[in-house]
């Protein structure tokens, strides 16, 4: 089975676009594992506690079928303009991201010319940035473009995770 790893935010990650994956593709039988900032319990914004199994400054990226951006409040404030979070990106094999993520990565240009969802404030901010990356927005729930897979937010979660189940086949 493929070896994947979430990568959230230590405080304030999107419980239901982080578990509901996770248990999806734990039931595969993938190997599912968990970074974040630093070491520590992650809390969710509606108190899901998880504990990561790695650092993101430890992560080797080349042992991972996957990488799985899972956006939440505090997501944004984490790893906006953050170097090390880009390069895990730019490094993947292949990547997943939901709601605010994709435009979080936007900045590493590994969208550019691929179809893309991701959540927007509804005054395009986050439409209008990502596109300067030269991303395709598509308004749809989940979008595969090569080794990508996009998501607009919690309510698309199971699709999210059903989608990257068939694409680890």
């Amino acid at each position: 089975m493929a070896k994947v790893v979430f990568i959230i935010a230590n405080n304030g990650f999107q419980d239901k676009e982080f578990w509901i994956p996770y248990k999806i593709l734990s039931a595969q039988w993938h190997q599912c594992d968990v970074a974040s900032w630093k070491w520590g319990y992650c809390i969710g914004v509606f108190w899901l506690e998880q504990q990561n199994s790695l650092k993101l400054d430890e992560l080797k990226v080349d042992t991972y079928d996957l990488l799985i951006f899972v956006w939440g409040w505090w997501a944004e404030r984490q790893y906006y303009h953050d170097e090390t979070y880009l390069n895990l990106a730019k490094q993947a094999k292949a990547v997943a991201a939901i709601c605010i993520a994709p435009y979080i990565l936007s900045e590493s240009w590994i969208f550019e010319w691929k179809e893309v969802t991701w959540w927007d404030d509804w005054e395009k901010t986050q439409i209008t940035q990502i596109e300067k990356s030269w991303a395709i927005f598509k308004y749809e729930d989940v979008v595969q473009d090569w080794k990508f897979i996009t998501a607009n937010g919690p309510e698309s979660a199971t699709k999210f995770a059903r989608k990257i189940v068939d694409f680890l086949k």
